[in-house]
């Protein structure tokens, strides 16, 4: 059986009280739950795809989402995740089942026991440290091949974050995108100009000097979430802006030849009154269909038959 500790003040963190203030022990069962599957893999990381896989009755998947990436208990690694609070100290054995044992007993099964504990921490601390050694080195690889030249030349060449590049990768993350449109409050628009809001977001970080601060794609993510989240002073700029351009896009395109015609079950109709196969559009709210002549009869006159007004006099 594998064990991980407890602290007996988890509670007392920001994070876990901002948990437990808005989703109540539910919250705080579905949090220990997730740690005890993130603490019986080996590499202490799940994928999101394994939430399928473990979600029940009483553990949906949306539900366990919410918990991971709201409350900035976890760390998202691209497709995985991890737990933000270190429950790396780890105790393997199993209960004893006899409380009876003799003192001589007792004591050899203690200097075995931590006699391997000694051996298994020491190839815990050799494997951590080759694992933080790799991901030093790749993260120095990742650096050295986001780093271009800026204003060409042979000369003068100022080394250059390619922080453009993680936050156009955004856009690619179904799931993170669907998340950040749904905490906005207003997810239709957000998800219809996503692209337009990234574009916004590069905006944003070159106003304030962020350029340096996006190194990686887990710190964009973390920004851009704050950015469009509901409430947000910058978040409330971007829906103007969307809505204005919104606006724009619908004053600019040519209006809709069947807007004064109702689709019900993929029929045309009008007035409750089915509309033939192959009747041009509709052509104004007061026209009906003359099934004698096959066209449009409207009760509103052309522009040009009306009869212009004469001055008095």
């Amino acid at each position: 059986m594998i064990w991980f500790k407890h602290p007996n003040d988890l509670p007392n963190d920001k994070r876990l009280a901002a948990l437990i203030d808005n989703e109540g022990c539910r919250g705080y069962g579905m949090y220990l739950r997730i740690i005890e599957m993130l603490c019986a893999q080996p590499d202490r990381k799940l994928s999101f795809n394994q939430l399928n896989i473990i979600s029940r009755k009483g553990f949906s998947r949306k539900y366990m989402e919410k918990i991971i990436w709201e409350y900035q208990l976890f760390t998202i690694h691209e497709e995985e995740f991890e737990s933000a609070i270190d429950f790396n100290h780890t105790e393997k054995g199993n209960h004893l089942q006899n409380d009876l044992k003799t003192p001589e007993k007792n004591e050899e099964a203690k200097n075995a026991h931590n006699q391997l504990k000694n051996r298994k921490d020491s190839k815990k601390t050799e494997s951590a440290r080759v694992r933080e050694e790799q991901n030093r080195e790749e993260q120095t690889k990742r650096k050295d091949d986001d780093v271009v030249p800026k204003n060409g030349g042979n000369g003068g060449i100022t080394p250059y974050q390619s922080w453009r590049k993680q936050v156009d990768g955004l856009s690619k993350n179904q799931l993170f995108r669907e998340m950040v449109c749904m905490r906005s409050g207003y997810s239709v628009l957000l998800n219809k100009h996503f692209d337009t809001a990234l574009e916004e977001f590069k905006k944003h970080i070159v106003l304030l000097g962020k350029e340096e601060r996006m190194n990686s794609q887990e710190e964009v993510r973390s920004y851009f979430t704050f950015y469009t989240q509901a409430g947000q002073r910058t978040s409330q700029e971007l829906h103007m802006l969307l809505q204005g351009l919104e606006k724009q896009q619908s004053a600019a395109a040519p209006p809709d030849p069947y807007r004064y015609e109702q689709l019900v079950d993929g029929r045309r109709t009008y007035l409750g009154c089915p509309i033939p196969d192959g009747a041009p559009p509709r052509p104004d709210n007061t026209a009906f269909w003359n099934e004698t002549a096959r066209s449009w009869t409207s009760q509103t006159p052309p522009p040009s038959s009306k009869k212009p007004k004469q001055k008095p006099g």
